[in-house]
């Protein structure tokens, strides 16, 4: 009887990646473990580059493998998010967290899926974009002496208990548009990524300004507006001025030309969409409570964009470096 109780509260992970070190992460009452096999699981998911992380882990087309078990507690809580399930758990949530934050569908099951069994419907690839670096290194020991980052697992709890409280959950909607971001951040075309994102801008314009606005006159303000509200709502400008708001009519005009032409029509335009979806996931970071690491001067870039500065795409930089070394105008 105790056997089939444990194994009742027990459910099987698919695609997560432990931080290097763990060997288990206490989430929120659930405990995530390292299923039998581990390493030989995350060689089989994809993996886009080769990285060392704890063990080998070399380019793999890669497809979905059970990388962990959860136990989960006697009694589960309700999701905060409207999953349209009410089987749903705040398990949900907490995988919907965490697939975020390690780019990759982090998911579930009551039991092993058996080839022939059932279809999985979850993308095995790597994201596109998401939080990974949103969360600061923390070092602590685990049972062999050896240093882990257990900053992972106390970001994900930090930010789980802050979306559970009632201010959270009155200012964000209950957070509906996570659905909408963990969307946005999986591969695929930019073009979708990109006016997902410029979704998610509006509907947060749109929570903050319900209470003294109505729905027709949400509707009825210009584009330009609300991005300029969100920019300065969430810090990524102090300040707007001329220049930005002229900057801000140029990414208005590429999600036109996306909506009603489906494509950019330069390589600026698709930069400037890549930043933007970067931009976004700095601004949904800042709404979980993080301060996200901009690693790649995304902010940065955004900024001088918008001033209509040239810059230099992250996938050109070694060229960029390149001919400026070859041309002698690097001193």
């Amino acid at each position: 009887m105790k056997n089939e109780e444990n194994k009742a509260n027990l459910k099987y992970v698919y695609n997560l990646i432990f931080p290097s070190g763990c060997r288990e992460l206490p989430i929120c009452g659930y405990v995530f473990r390292k299923a039998e096999g581990y390493r030989e699981s995350v060689q089989s998911l994809q993996h886009l580059i080769s990285v060392f992380n704890g063990f080998d882990q070399p380019i793999n087309t890669g497809t979905h493998a059970i990388t962990a078990e959860v136990k989960t507690p006697d009694k589960e809580k309700k999701p905060i998010l409207e999953w349209g399930d009410k089987d749903t758990t705040a398990l949900d949530d907490i995988l919907l967290l965490i697939s975020v934050f390690t780019l990759r569908d982090v998911f579930a099951v009551s039991r092993p899926i058996e080839k022939g069994d059932t279809a999985i419907v979850a993308d095995p690839r790597e994201y596109s974009f998401g939080l990974r670096t949103a969360i600061p290194y923390e070092a602590a020991k685990n049972e062999h002496a050896d240093r882990y980052d257990i900053g992972f697992q106390k970001g994900i709890e930090r930010v789980y208990s802050l979306m559970r409280t009632a201010k959270w959950q009155r200012e964000y909607g209950r957070g509906r548009f996570l659905f909408l971001f963990r969307s946005a951040c999986k591969r695929q075309i930019l073009e979708t990524s990109f006016i997902t994102c410029w979704t998610i801008w509006e509907i947060l314009f749109t929570l903050h300004n319900q209470s003294w606005l109505s729905d027709e006159q949400i509707s009825k303000l210009p584009a330009s507006e609300k991005i300029s509200y969100v920019l300065t709502k969430y810090q990524i400008s102090a300040r707007l001025d001329d220049t930005d708001r002229k900057g801000i009519k140029r990414f208005v005009k590429i999600r036109n030309t996306i909506v009603h032409a489906g494509r950019f029509l330069d390589k600026t335009a698709l930069h400037d969409a890549n930043l933007f979806v970067r931009v976004t996931a700095m601004i949904v970071g800042k709404i979980f409570g993080l301060t996200p690491s901009d690693v790649l001067g995304s902010q940065t870039q955004f900024l001088a964009r918008l001033r209509g500065q040239e810059v230099v795409p992250p996938w050109e930089w070694e060229e960029y470096h390149r001919t400026r070394r070859s041309t002698g105008s690097a001193k």
